[in-house]
């Protein structure tokens, strides 16, 4: 049955609501996993292309190791999971991939059985999940293993794409900042804030009662249904949630108008219709399967025309549409 997360504030909480300034390398592992593994009518349009992207790096010749990790990882965080234990997404996980999966293979035993039992509660888990609560340390390396082989095949060719759209969209948040820390909270799609509770879908009902200690908001470029909480009352409050939503696409990028491309030419025309959402030189061209060089060389153009406004998002250059545009493209 589908419940409710309340995330319940105090004064003193205000204070101390960060919002996380990159993408978190365990959580976009993790839900990059339920991604691969979620039909793809289930998912917005703009991740249709990494999944499918993905699938194919799974099926080549030397995805077998990539396979088991999927395997293994599904075992103890599947897409459709109420609850996975949060010791495989550690807050070290700020400080990059090399420090959490060091925190993760440190997991203490005592939290292995305690979270692993309160998975249980929600679906049975297979038999070898016994020897891993039971403290088998070589057991919890494979887990390691799995998480980095999963975010190095997969993960990290789409990294500058994942990077820059959570850069552009915290941006965005930010930019509420003038009204104070409540009006970033009420761009917190899909969270409602009614004054001092924050509110939001979620299959189970759950309560976090923040007791001065803040929120850290991770953004997530994987996430796409629903808010995702640590579990733990007892560890740093975190909450997951999905970058906002674009306009969807009708298939990998909009096609442009005859009229359009007898304007602008065909290949600029692609170029202008593709930018649906905020995305870099890099990921245009993927969609299009464009040269980076041409695509850039287009972008220049529509730059200089006034048509497209490009900004640096972090370590990226990121595109995104004008008004005279989106007038152009009928958006």
């Amino acid at each position: 049955m589908a419940g409710a997360l309340r995330i319940h504030f105090t004064d003193r909480d205000f204070r101390h609501v960060q919002l996380a300034r990159s993408a978190d390398p365990m959580w976009e592992a993790i839900l990059g996993l339920h991604v691969l593994t979620t039909s793809p009518a289930g998912l917005p349009a703009r991740l249709r292309p990494w999944r499918r992207r993905a699938r194919e790096r799974l099926r080549g010749g030397s995805g077998s190791e990539l396979r088991s990790a999927c395997r293994l990882l599904s075992d103890l965080a599947p897409a459709d999971a109420a609850y996975f234990p949060d010791f495989l997404t550690p807050t070290e996980s700020e400080e990059g991939l090399a420090a959490a999966l060091s925190t993760l293979r440190a997991t203490p035993g005592a939290r292995l059985a305690r979270e692993l039992r309160e998975a249980a509660r929600y679906r049975p888990l297979p038999s070898w999940t016994r020897r891993l609560a039971a403290g088998d340390r070589t057991l919890l390396g494979s887990v390691a293993d799995a998480v980095h082989e999963f975010h190095t095949r997969l993960i990290v060719p789409d990294w500058s794409e994942v990077e820059a759209t959570i850069a552009a969209d915290r941006a965005w948040r930010l930019e509420a900042l003038e009204a104070g820390i409540e009006g970033v909270l009420t761009r917190l799609t899909p969270f409602v804030w009614r004054e001092p509770v924050l509110t939001a879908p979620y299959p189970v009902d759950q309560d976090l009662h923040l007791k001065g200690r803040g929120l850290r908001l991770v953004l997530s470029f994987f996430c796409h249904t629903r808010p995702i909480a640590i579990a733990d009352p007892n560890l740093p409050p975190v909450v997951v949630c999905p970058v906002r939503r674009q306009p969807e696409e009708p298939g990998i990028a909009a096609r442009p108008s005859a009229a359009l491309a007898a304007l602008l030419g065909t290949g600029r025309a692609r170029v202008l219709a593709a930018l649906t959402a905020t995305f870099t030189t890099g990921s245009v061209a993927a969609r299009l399967n464009m040269p980076a060089s041409t695509v850039s060389g287009h972008l220049k153009v529509l730059r200089d025309a006034g048509l497209v406004r490009s900004e640096r998002a972090g370590t990226h250059v990121v595109h995104r549409l004008t008004a005279v545009s989106r007038q152009l493209l009928g958006r």
